[in-house]
């Protein structure tokens, strides 16, 4: 073994450290909203409850995406409900995937071209950023395996390598529906290449594909095909043909507009660092160069040899079908291009670079014995430029990445970046010590939406804290169980925060939602208590047939024709609905006469989640008709089912109907019970 070769194993071990230190450190500041917490719930479904599902998360475009993510997140989220785990896990696949950046540019071209290609891929910082992220995307691990089955079909004619190609492309469309692009680019090969291919290969390539994508397929027939459906209606959405996708896929190649994370503050964030972008469109520059001469080459062998191609040939034309296919069919396009649509990509863009870099080195060592002194300097200097140009971009690179991390760690990013993962994990972990000490206590989460399903925070902290909780929507309900509670409460679940700190201990310190917000987590501690409404209900019990008490009732807002009435309902659960029904209020504001100028509905507080015992308050905002007389008013509450919209009646002490409503009021004049 010589020097040399040492020399290059140690550089190949820098680049895995660098790639494993940019994607494997700082876990606490990774994003975690509503798509990377939909991610992992979905995972946490497969270890925790043992359901197996046959569909992803929605995509941005409308169709649902397979669900290979959630099984391959699967493994962390065995070991830890901590998404940090879960980056990590991530973020190793990404460093794996730097590894067969390097073993592919070696394998097919050398291994100057391997390590540079890795090592443009390990730092840039595009790449870096989606590598530390859960959630449907494309895992240029997987991409690499499928460009080395291509190759090898290609360069080193192994038919068998078709079956690779078609398992590995079936796993990217089973990742995220973006990677039905890598049938196109598979199509465009067989074609080119199609003396390569035998029928033996193929037909156990497209058996193990239809395995694949079979649950997600079976699935989506026995629903009627929405997402086929939803995607035939994507492909027929009215575009206008522009230059988004090759422009985008360009612009990702290194760290071109990573200031956008900062949000509203990217100016600030600019003034912050030593502003060397420049750097960004000199590998820009040096990506479409080399585009170009790639391009340029392969054409120039393929009309040189009448359509035959070298094996170093047939690789280039492979790179240039990888680039080309996908961004193509992006193109005609009727929403915008996001990086993320580009993943799919990498690291082609850098693979690209490494070639038109070490081509030009190598020309410059070919014409070095026959040129004059001038020329013969310059031709040695280009080595060491190349160098000195690699390492600015490295070192700009990973000083903008680090230097983004810190701003968002201490800067609120509004339109940017997320909020990082610590801020709600820490305030997981204080509530969770807040129920350890108070022994046998509930928890009940107060949250701007509780449904984990469609509400970004009810997600997030339904993987973090589990099942042994409550999550309410603060904007419509308080719950006041019948028994001590420890509360978790958002700043922005008014007005249950504001009316819960009137009846209930403030306890711990608040936590910051993040570093430069205002806003903070809130702790609180509950002991049953009696509940006083300002207007009391004083007359004979009102039971609806659900099991709900109605305890009382107050308002505020401006009684007024154009104007609105804040509404709250006082009411206890004394007993539980029929199962399979959920049940809505609703508010009629009427005049003396009757007549309805104003109606408020609303779920409140979903019936699954009562409790018995349970004193809640609900809210509802009642706008009044411009048309409507002046005050006084009233106000009809009562109960039906959803979604069969059936008035659940009122009973007396006996269980018989009596009514469907309450009515209250005045409202605008002096109030009480009518």
């Amino acid at each position: 073994m010589t020097k040399r070769f040492y020399s290059h194993q140690l550089l190949i071990v820098g680049i895995l450290l660098l790639a494993a230190g940019l994607r494997l450190t700082r876990l606490d500041l990774i994003e975690f909203k509503y798509d990377e917490a939909t991610t992992a719930r979905s995972a946490l479904a497969i270890v925790r409850e043992g359901r197996l599902p046959a569909m992803g998360m929605i995509s941005s475009q409308g169709p649902r995406n397979p669900p290979l993510m959630s099984y391959v997140l699967a493994l962390p989220f065995a070991l830890s409900r901590d998404p940090r785990l879960a980056a990590g896990w991530v973020g190793l696949l990404g460093v794996v995937a730097v590894g067969l950046a390097y073993w592919v540019g070696r394998a097919y071209f050398d291994r100057r071209v391997g390590a540079l290609t890795a090592l443009l891929f390990a730092a840039s910082p595009w790449a870096v950023f989606h590598s530390r992220k859960i959630w449907a995307q494309n895992l240029p691990a997987f991409t690499l395996l499928f460009v080395a089955a291509v190759l090898a079909l290609v360069v080193r004619r192994k038919p068998w390598a078709l079956t690779g190609a078609l398992v590995a492309a079936g796993c990217l469309v089973g990742l995220h529906l973006g990677g039905l692009a890598f049938f196109f680019i598979l199509a465009v090969i067989v074609v080119l290449f199609r003396r390569h291919v035998r029928p033996a290969p193929l037909l156990v390539g497209l058996a193990l594909l239809a395995l694949i994508l079979s649950p997600y397929l079976l699935h989506d027939a026995l629903h009627g095909w929405p997402n086929i459906r939803a995607f035939a209606d994507l492909v027929r959405r009215e575009a206008t043909p522009d230059l988004q996708a090759p422009c985008m896929a360009a612009l990702i190649v290194g760290g071109y507009h990573l200031e956008d994370l900062a949000g509203v503050r990217h100016t600030d964030f600019v003034a912050s660092i030593l502003d060397l972008r420049r750097l960004d469109w000199v590998e820009v520059t040096l990506f479409w160069a080399g585009l170009a001469w790639l391009a340029w080459r392969v054409g120039r062998e393929a009309l040189t040899h009448r359509g035959r191609l070298s094996r170093e040939g047939a690789a280039r034309l492979v790179l240039l079908c990888w680039f080309s296919v996908p961004v193509a069919l992006l193109l005609r396009r009727g929403a915008p291009v996001h990086p993320h649509d580009l993943i799919l990509l990498y690291p082609a863009q850098h693979l690209v670079i490494a070639l038109l870099l070490v081509d030009a080195m190598d020309r410059g060592k070919q014409t070095a014995s026959h040129v004059s002194r001038f020329t013969l300097h310059v031709s040695r200097f280009i080595p060491h430029a190349c160098l000195l140009l690699i390492t600015l971009l490295l070192a700009w690179h990973v000083y903008l990445q680090e230097s983004l991390l810190t701003f968002v760690d201490t800067h609120d990013t509004p339109g940017g970046y997320g909020a990082p993962v610590k801020y709600a994990l820490a305030a997981a972990r204080q509530v969770e010590a807040l129920l350890a000490e108070a022994g046998d206590a509930e928890l009940v989460v107060l949250l701007p939406g509780a449904e984990p399903r469609y509400d970004g925070q009810a997600a997030v902290f339904d993987v973090l804290l589990g099942q042994n909780r409550r999550l309410v929507d603060g904007r419509q309900a308080l719950v006041l169980p019948a028994h001590p509670t420890v509360y978790l409460a958002h700043p922005k679940a008014e007005p249950a925060v504001s009316a819960l700190a009137e009846v209930a201990a403030e306890v711990g310190p608040a936590l910051p939602v993040r570093t430069g917000s205002d806003a903070t987590y809130r702790f609180f501690r509950w002991q049953p208590t009696a509940v006083t409404p300002a207007h009391p209900w004083d007359g004979e019990p009102v039971r609806w047939a659900s099991g709900v008490r109605f305890l009382g009732y107050d308002w505020s807002g401006e009684p007024r024709p154009g104007g609105t009435v804040h509404w709250t309902l006082y009411w206890r659960v004394e007993g539980q609905p029929s199962a399979g029904n959920d049940v809505h209020w609703f508010n009629h504001l009427v005049d003396g006469g009757g007549n309805r100028w104003g109606q408020m509905d609303g779920v409140g507080y979903p019936a699954s989640g009562w409790r018995v015992g349970d004193i809640v308050l609900t809210w509802f905002d009642i706008a009044i008709s411009a048309d409507a007389p002046p005050p006084p008013y009233f106000i009809r509450s009562g109960m039906y089912t959803y979604p069969d919209v059936v008035n659940v009646p009122l009973v007396d002490a006996a269980g018989s109907p009596v009514g469907e409503f309450v009515e209250l009021g005045p409202v605008g004049d002096r109030a009480f019970p009518k």
